[in-house]
């Protein structure tokens, strides 16, 4: 249950079913009214993973560079934002290239200090193919920046995968999906949906710098 002012997936549910009239404020939700919710906030947050970047989601990953060309992912990057190759300290800038490029290099043995990278990602696990390829080890490394997926909601007493700017959107968001599920019409809370969404995310975002004028101090 939650605690310390933590939510779980059964709190939201049942507060969406609750904006809905599906559940009254004073009685629980039933087993199937929280199965169909956690379904419904499964396929939601797999939706939003479509909408941008997420900061929170932001996740480094370092691998070992061996004389492979290819290298498995321990998790599924929805992205990968940037790719570094390190050595002796130094990072240096990899590009990514798109299959077809790979797939036309001539010599794709080649060897030296990878420039390059090609992301493959399938529907259960996700790769990455440096070119070109490192002679001898030395404990070089693939330093990687990417966004991963949300974590599935399995269990009502979880605790979501998402950060607590997030929770009214997902409340809202939720009963506008569940609203859709049992025929009811609710435009209203569809309406605040959009809104909650549109300001979750544009605070989920990064800060820009802003010169300003010298005439502005005079």
């Amino acid at each position: 249950m939650a605690t310390n002012g933590t939510i779980t997936n059964r709190i939201l549910v049942t507060d969406a079913l609750r904006k809905i009239g599906v559940v009254a404020y004073d009685e629980p939700m039933t087993a199937d009214q929280g199965d169909g919710g956690l379904r419904a906030f499964n396929r939601m947050l797999k939706g939003w993973q479509n909408k941008g970047l997420n900061l929170w989601g932001v996740t480094p990953l370092s691998i070992t560079v061996t004389t492979a060309a290819v290298y498995t992912l321990a998790a599924r990057p929805l992205e990968i934002l940037n790719c570094r190759f390190r050595r002796s300290g130094s990072e240096m800038p990899m590009r990514q290239m798109t299959r077809d490029e790979y797939d036309m290099m001539p010599n794709k043995s080649a060897t030296g200090h990878p420039t390059q990278f090609y992301f493959n990602r399938q529907r259960e696990t996700a790769s990455i193919t440096i070119w070109p390829l490192i002679g001898v080890p030395a404990g070089q490394t693939l330093e990687i920046t990417y966004q991963r997926e949300f974590e599935d909601a399995t269990n009502l007493n979880a605790e979501p995968d998402i950060p607590g700017e997030f929770w009214e959107a997902a409340v809202y968001g939720l009963a506008a999906r569940l609203a859709d599920d049992y025929t009811i019409s609710a435009p209203n809370v569809v309406a605040r949906a959009e809104k909650e969404y549109r300001e979750a995310m544009a605070f989920d975002r990064e800060g820009s710098i802003t010169f300003v004028g010298m005439d502005y101090y005079a």
